[in-house]
Order: structure tokens, then sequence, then C-alpha cells
């Protein structure tokens, strides 16, 4: 699954839906998603889901030889989240 650059609500309403990571203190990464509304309601700020990793976490993973998850893993779960919850705030 791709993270789509636009998505629509069940209501047929249009977000643009971006995507940040970024190093939010020494050993923690912070993944997040959001659905930004297209047009009507500037005053509606959207939705985000986000997630934390530590980063040392991370690295022992990765020299213990142990799967970790992608970038892109993260984002594709943050985006079935995320879509769950346009739909079920945006939805009804």
């Amino acid at each position: 699954m791709v993270v789509p650059p636009y998505c629509r609500s069940r209501q047929g309403r249009l977000f643009r839906v971006l995507r940040s990571s970024e190093l939010v203190r020494p050993d923690r990464i912070r993944f997040a998603l959001r659905a930004q509304p297209i047009g009507a309601d500037a005053a509606d700020a959207g939705l985000e889901r986000s997630r934390e990793v530590d980063a040392s976490f991370v690295r022992d993973k990765i020299a213990h030889g142990q799967a970790i998850p992608t970038p892109e893993v993260t984002f594709e779960e943050l985006w079935q989240q995320l879509r769950e919850d346009l739909d079920a705030h945006y939805g009804s």
C-alpha cells in the first residue's frame, strides 16, 4: 500500500495528506501523517496521526540482525489509522 497525496472522506470532502518525520529529542523520531482539508472551512485543522520511535531501540535491533519497520511501513500503518479516523470524524 502507498500513502496517497490526496484522499476523500465518505461524504466527499477532499484532503491533502502530508507526511513528516523529525528528530524530536536526542533519541526519538516522530513520524506524522496529517489530513488537511482543502477548500471550504479554513478553521478546520484536519486530523493527524503520529508515532514516536526510540532510535536506540532501532539501533539495537539492527546490531542484533533483527528486522525493523521501514519509515514507509510506519507511514502505511499511520495511513490505515488516519483513514479510520477520517471516516469516523467526517463520514456522517
